[in-house]
Order: structure tokens, then sequence, then C-alpha cells
């Protein structure tokens, strides 16, 4: 009898001992859980975070299950021999609590990796403009949206979806509303920072071992995305615009814009509905022409330049502006004339100090403003050429200063 009775004392106290592996499995369960509502339709890299999941919890688990014996084990028996029930109270809410914290936060390290956002969702406003909000979060003075509506097919349409973005946005730094034209949820719950690591796949968590998932996923998501609304004040200059991506006709990807910037002034970047074949030709060549500039110019900024930087330098300028003034179509001669002459004028006062710098003079000092003002409105002119001519076509008779068209220069890329 006396064997008996020991066998079932002996399991108690080895279930004493052992009980905290309980809490170490009930973590690793929750792992893969979490990893796979972390990563919607990524096997690989769903695999890999529940992979440092487990490593987290189980490293974590030691100190855990140390203090968990501790309180089990020897202070709160020890309270109890003594009638102290407050103590064994207090001790036994502290053991639960330390349970609940390592459930709930033991794979921090894992949350908290390199690039990866900490993230609160929040509930979605209602949206206007035929849009509906699918998944919307919070990080830190951030709020993103991803919504999913149809793409506008004209001016009316696409100031309607940018009011009704433009509306929702919070008490935020930055604020970001995507568009896409699907609901589905392997889509629509990717935010943009998770995006911004798929695309910059050396700085995943990962390295390369999910590199081809992370690509096809980064794939998927741009297919669906129709535009995006952005406001940040503490950008230079600030931002508070509607980018609708567009194609230009050589195949670059671009972004027309709904500019909120300048007061009730709404600047819609849009590509027109009647744009003729010669004005979008303009507009390349023009793109060209500046891309061709803006290269000169680094080259010839460069420490040292590279032999003739400056002579080409010279050569392109004149041939440029030689060449711009022919064959201009009729609607495009006011952004001929407005801002394509002042980025010339600019860029000319900009190769005179070069030259005058080349031959030993000061005069590169006299017109440090140039270079200020190139840097600030005309260094993406190239990319930038045919949305805002596309603002002279829709507006006709229209002067727009450098300023009200540095928003656009600035935040699309």
């Amino acid at each position: 009898m006396t064997a008996a009775a020991s066998q079932p004392a002996h399991r108690w106290r080895l279930a004493q001992w052992i009980w905290p592996l309980g809490l170490l499995l009930i973590a690793w369960l929750i792992t893969p859980l979490r990893a796979g509502a972390n990563y919607p339709g990524m096997p690989c890299t769903a695999q890999a975070d529940t992979v440092f999941g487990l490593a987290s919890y189980t490293i974590l688990f030691i100190p855990t299950a140390a203090v968990l014996l501790l309180l089990s084990r020897r202070l709160i028996p020890a309270a109890v021999r003594r009638g102290l029930r407050a103590w064994a109270a207090g001790l036994s809410l502290l053991a639960l609590g330390v349970a609940v914290v390592y459930l709930a936060f033991g794979g921090v390290s894992a949350d908290r990796r390199p690039l990866q956002a900490s993230e609160q969702s929040i509930n979605c406003p209602s949206l206007g403009g035929g849009l509906r909000a699918l998944h919307c979060w919070r990080s830190g003075s951030t709020i993103e949206m991803n919504a999913y509506g149809p793409r506008p097919l004209d001016v009316a349409g696409v100031q309607s979806m940018a009011s009704a973005l433009s509306a929702t946005k919070q008490d935020a730094t930055l604020y970001e509303a995507f568009v896409l034209d699907t609901a589905d949820a392997s889509v629509a719950n990717y935010s943009n920072a998770r995006l911004f690591i798929l695309q910059r796949p050396g700085l995943t968590d990962f390295g390369d071992l999910c590199l081809s998932e992370h690509q096809a996923r980064a794939r998927e998501v741009q297919a669906h995305r129709v535009g995006f609304y952005r406001y940040s004040a503490r950008q230079s200059p600030p931002v508070d615009a509607f980018f609708l991506q567009d194609t230009a006709s050589g195949g670059q990807l671009g972004y027309e814009v709904i500019d909120f910037l300048h007061g009730q002034l709404t600047l819609p970047y849009v590509r027109p509905s009647d744009l003729q074949p010669a004005e979008s030709d303009y507009l390349d060549r023009v793109a060209r022409s500046m891309a061709t500039l803006n290269l000169d110019l680094d080259r010839e900024t460069q420490s040292p330049s590279p032999p003739g930087a400056l002579a080409a330098m010279r050569q392109d300028f004149q041939r440029i502006t030689a060449d711009l003034p022919i064959a201009t179509p009729y609607r495009l001669i006011p952004y001929r004339d407005g801002r394509v002459q002042r980025f010339l004028q600019n860029y000319d006062l900009i190769l005179t100090a070069e030259e005058s710098a080349a031959q030993g003079k000061s005069a590169q000092a006299i017109h440090s403003t140039a270079y200020q003002e190139h840097r600030r409105y005309y260094y993406q002119e190239a990319r930038v050429a045919r949305l805002i001519g596309y603002l002279y076509l829709q507006q006709p008779g229209q002067a727009f200063t450098d300023d009200e068209l540095s928003t656009v220069n600035w935040a699309v890329f």
C-alpha cells in the first residue's frame, strides 16, 4: 500500500516541477497563428517568422519558468504555512501576471525585428467618392489606410476621390491612404511599411531567404494600386496631395496629382482626356531634355568633375534651348514660355557660374540662389514634366508659380 501511494505522490511532485512547460506549449501554438496573420498569403515568410518566434519564446521561457517555480514552490507555500493569506493571494496574482505577460509579449523580440513597424489597427472611417476603407492602422504619429475603389476617368472623379481621402485625415504627422482595385485581404491587409520592406529585399528581416516570394507579393500589390493620398506637414515643402498612377507614352510609370497644398486652390495634374499625340510627344521631348541637362549638371558638380563635362554641359544647353521652341503644339506654348523657360533661365545662371569657377573667378557665389532654386523646384523636372504640362493644358491662360508646382516636384518621388 505504501509503494502504491508513493507513485501518485511522485507524479504530483513531478507535475509541480514541469507544469510551466504547458506555458511554453501554448506560446508555441500561438506563434504560427500570429505569423500567418502577419504575412497572409506568404508561407515562406510566415514559416521563417514562426521559427524566429519559437526561438524567442523558448529563450524567454527560461527566466519565466524560474520565476514561476520560485513563486509556486517556495514563496506561495511559505506564505500559506504562515497564515499570510493576503501575501499568498498577492503572489498568486503575480504568478498569473507573469504568465499573461509572457504569452502576450514573450515574442516581443520577434515583433521588434529591424524595420518591422509597430502597428495598431484602428477603426476605419466612412468614405465618400465611391470608396470603401478596407484596412486602417496607426504607428506612432503615422496613420495609414487601404481603400477600395474604381480608378476615376476624369478630373471631377479624381477630385471627388481625393477630397474624400483628404477629409478623413486625423491628428497625425503623416497620413497616407492607398486606393486599390481589389478587396482581397491578402493585398489589402499589407501596410505601406511592409510594402517598403518587400520592395527593398536587402533590408528584409530574413535577407534573401524568401526573396522570390517578397518580389512576387510586391508586384501583386503594386498591380492593384490605383493611387494614394499623402499628407505630411514635416516634409519640405509640405505635402497635401492625391496621386493617381499614370503611364507615360514611353511606358514609364508616373503619377497624376491633385494638390491641396495652396489653400482652396486644387491643381489637377491629371492626364487630359483630349491629349493629342503631338502634345504627348512634346512633353516627352521636354522630359528627355531636362534629364540630359540634370545629368550634365550632376557630372560637372562631381569632385573632381570628369574631363569635358563643362563643355558637354554648354553644348547640350545650347542645343536644347534651340530645339525646344521648335514645333511646339499651340496649347503648350504657355507651358514652354512659362515653366520650361524659367527652368532654362535658372540653368543658364548655374552654367555661367560653373564656367566662371572653371576660370578661377568667384562668380559661382553670386549665383548660389540658382543652385538652391534648382534643388527646390527643378531637380525632378524630367520626371514631372508631363504632369506640369497637363496642368497648363487643363487650365489654359493661368500662370502658375514654381511654388505652386513644387508639391508634384517633391512628393511624387
